[in-house]
């Protein structure tokens, strides 16, 4: 799943993402490795047009 950081207090960090195989459920919080709080805001499924995949992308807040 990828993970896309739509709202943070550090601007360089909006519209980056990772992988991760957290199972996403709005509104939870997690930490990543490097000590990154984040909120997850939004979850939703599409499909890449040129390979004809479903993937899920994950909306983030950052917390701290």
């Amino acid at each position: 799943m990828r993970y896309v950081v739509s709202e943070s207090f550090d601007q360089s960090e909006v519209n980056k993402y990772f992988e991760a195989d957290i199972a996403p459920t709005i509104g939870k919080t997690f930490r990543t490795r490097g000590g990154k709080w984040y909120r997850v805001q939004d979850v939703a499924c599409y499909t890449d047009a040129i390979d004809d995949l479903t993937s899920v992308r994950v909306l983030l807040k950052r917390l701290r």
